[in-house]
């Protein structure tokens, strides 16, 4: 543009007087043209310019696409490496795993062959139990007969057997259940053959005991009618069993004692209500065969029993140590209760007793 100015400029001026004449006019004829040149060589150069910065930039942006397209082309090359490593590992993996199934297939023929072979060995299991099944069924039948307790688990059971022939485990379980019935039944079974056997031995104990006790009751009946018929020495009075004998003086509890077993007796043993009131009735104050000399406080027999059954006057014994030997008096107007603890050197009549 600015050499298009110029010239704009220099055209515009006055034309200058030239002595040369024609020569002037025709250089400033020549001029002319060049001026359009100019403008032609400065549109020529501002399209090279742009055509340079074009070129530039062109070039620049070829540049960098030429650098993306070398990263890329190494970011192509590590990732061809990488899936060419990646194809040789799953070559491998292939290789591996056609050998595995091959492997796996003979394992699995294997394991087919086996199987089939198990197959028929449980199918004979399973025929087998059956057959165990049926006999153990029989039995269950049986031993369920004998017992009325089971008659509602036989009915049960034999629900159950058609359920059973559907499958091997079922029926296997139903084997388990019922060999554990017939086991719980077996046992109960000799349990109570062992307790029916037990009460057999007793019974043939209680049989011997009776027969036993018979006798002794018929010797003791016997005795006993003997002792009832048979009559008492002079001077002695009966009562039931026992013969009595009432002394006519008075002495010690040791000495009326001693007495007593002189004649073969010994002091009086009370057992019961009546012989007490029997005692009483005699009308004597007298010793009786009771003492606590061993024992402070606790009463014993002439032979040694413990005193069970006592007739004591209301608020006896009551002597302690000083009074360890027992009497009968007669001034209680009660009918039993007479008995009274007094010091064994104290001077009484004295009762006797020995059987007839």
């Amino acid at each position: 543009m600015m050499p298009m100015d110029i010239d704009d400029t220099q055209s515009n001026k006055p034309r200058t007087e030239n002595p040369v004449g024609d020569t002037v006019s025709e250089v400033q004829c020549w001029k002319r043209p060049s001026g359009v040149a100019v403008i032609c060589l400065g549109l020529l150069c501002g399209l090279l310019l742009a055509g340079i910065i074009g070129l530039f930039v062109y070039s620049r942006d070829q540049q960098a696409r030429y650098s993306i397209l070398g990263n890329e082309k190494d970011q192509f090359q590590s990732e061809e490496d990488h899936l060419q490593t990646h194809f040789s590992t799953l070559s491998k993996d292939r290789d591996l795993l056609h050998t595995k199934c091959k492997t796996l297939k003979d394992e699995l023929q294997t394991n087919y062959d086996n199987l089939t072979k198990e197959r028929d060995q449980l199918q004979k299991s399973y025929d087998k139990l059956n057959e165990e099944r049926d006999q153990l069924q029989t039995s269950y039948n049986t031993l369920t007969k004998r017992r009325d307790q089971l008659q509602t688990s036989y009915n049960t059971l034999a629900k159950e057997k058609d359920e059973l022939q559907t499958s091997y485990n079922t029926l296997a379980k139903e084997k388990d259940h019922l060999q554990t019935s017939y086991n719980t039944v077996t046992d109960e079974r000799d349990q109570l053959q062992t307790i029916y056997n037990s009460l057999t031995k007793i019974k043939n104990q209680l049989q011997t005991s009776y027969n036993n006790l018979t006798k002794e009751r018929d010797l003791l009946q016997t005795s006993y009618n003997n002792l009832i018929n048979q009559k008492c020495p002079k001077n002695w009075k009966k009562f039931g069993c026992s013969c009595y004998y009432i002394s006519s003086v008075k002495n010690t509890w040791n000495a009326g004692r001693q007495d007593c077993l002189n004649r073969r007796a010994d002091l009086v043993i009370i057992n019961s209500r009546e012989e007490q009131a029997f005692i009483k009735a005699l009308g004597h104050r007298s010793w009786i065969g009771l003492t606590d000399r061993d024992v402070d406080g606790t009463w014993r027999w002439v032979d040694g029993t413990p005193m069970t059954t006592s007739y004591w006057i209301n608020g006896e014994p009551n002597g302690g140590k000083k009074e360890n030997c027992g009497e009968n008096k007669i001034s209680n107007d009660d009918p039993v209760m007479a008995w009274n603890d007094q010091p064994c050197d104290h001077e009484n009549y004295f009762i006797c007793e020995r059987f007839g």
